[in-house]
């Protein structure tokens, strides 16, 4: 009977999470659709435009479903992965899919949307059967399940920023090597290629599939755009403004480029200023935040009995973990608004 409620509860999970993602996830934009559409159509003009007799003669190749590319099969896969590919391909709708595929792209993690969804599901799983079955508590289940759903999601983020701090990094010394590049005569694209041989990862990558979408046909505008998009870096979204400008109005790039780095370098030195003056508000928010957490901790080991009374006492409709819930919301909203308020934008 046990192991049917926690069946029960397992899909009501499940539910739930995708109705959270319909209800709170933005709606898939036609972006990513409308720029493969005009990579087909641009690829398909240039075959044509360069088709050859011996092209003619060859088999026709199998038309594709235009939603295959959505739905990130691997069948080629190893057989956990086929497992967790045809499990998430189930309980993965289209549009969340599209959102969580771009997530995983910008946080640079070779995992498909689908795959993701299955290990989340697993993990929610997994969490609610250890809590009911270990710890014998239906609220001890539901909170491990809950980590399960957003432990994910958090290497996610993590993952992301790291990529997104490691891009930033190379910024500086990308735009001098590009500045050099156009100094010594080559082109933009022929210093871009340079640079993304020169370069590690993150940047190196990201210049080399510029080049590559820019080599089967799509405008250079619109890869400089899209990895604009990929990066969410502010230094970046600068140097791209400025480069599109500059390709549309003409003038001295490589003089352009210096006059970036040396903007980046001044915001990279305020922005270490501010957060050396605003560490030690951080650290007291992060004490004062912690203290009732702490003292909490402290009174639950001198006297158990006492501090229990706040999930134990009940006077009609009021119950004492109502004070403990309330505590914790205006806790973290403290600590929003501490942090948002030592958190300057340059």
């Amino acid at each position: 009977m046990q192991l049917i409620f926690v069946g029960f509860v397992g899909v009501a999970t499940l539910l739930f999470v995708l109705l959270l993602f319909s209800i709170l996830g933005k709606p898939p934009g036609e972006e990513v659709r409308h720029r493969m559409e005009q990579y087909l159509v641009e690829t398909e003009m240039a075959a044509e435009q360069y088709k050859t007799p011996e092209d003619e003669e060859e088999k026709p190749v199998e038309e594709v479903n235009d939603d295959d590319w959505v739905k990130e099969n691997r069948a080629a896969g190893g057989g956990a992965k086929k497992i967790l590919a045809n499990m998430g391909t189930i309980i993965t709708p289209k549009g969340m899919a599209i959102r969580i595929a771009d997530q995983l792209a910008k946080a640079d993690i070779p995992l498909k949307a689908n795959e993701f969804v299955a290990i989340q599901f697993l993990a929610i799983m997994i969490s609610l059967i250890v809590g009911m079955g270990v710890f014998k508590n239906l609220l001890v289940g539901i909170g491990l399940a809950f980590a399960g759903y957003f432990v994910p999601l958090l290497w996610v983020s993590i993952a992301k920023k790291q990529r997104v701090q490691a891009f930033n990094d190379q910024i500086l010394d990308t735009l001098i090597m590009l500045a050099n590049g156009l100094k010594a005569g080559y082109s933009f694209l022929q210093s871009l290629e340079m640079v993304s041989r020169e370069t590690a990862a993150p940047m190196g990558k990201e210049l080399k599939r510029v080049l590559k979408e820019n080599s089967l046909g799509i405008n250079l505008e619109e890869t400089l755009m899209a990895l604009n998009m990929r990066v969410e870096s502010e230094d970046w979204d600068l140097v791209t403004t400025v480069v599109l400008i500059q390709r549309q109005v003409g003038g001295n790039l490589a003089e352009i480029l210096e006059k970036i780095g040396f903007t980046i370098r001044q915001r990279m030195k305020i922005k270490g200023d501010i957060q050396t003056k605003t560490a030690q508000a951080k650290i007291s928010g992060l004490l004062v935040g912690a203290l009732p957490i702490l003292l909490g901790l402290a009174i639950f080991a001198i006297n158990p009995g006492f501090i229990m009374k706040l999930f134990t006492f009940q006077h009609g409709w009021f119950r004492g973990w109502f004070v403990v819930v309330a505590g914790a919301l205006w806790e973290c909203m403290g600590m929003y608004i501490i942090m948002q308020i030592v958190d300057i934008e340059v």
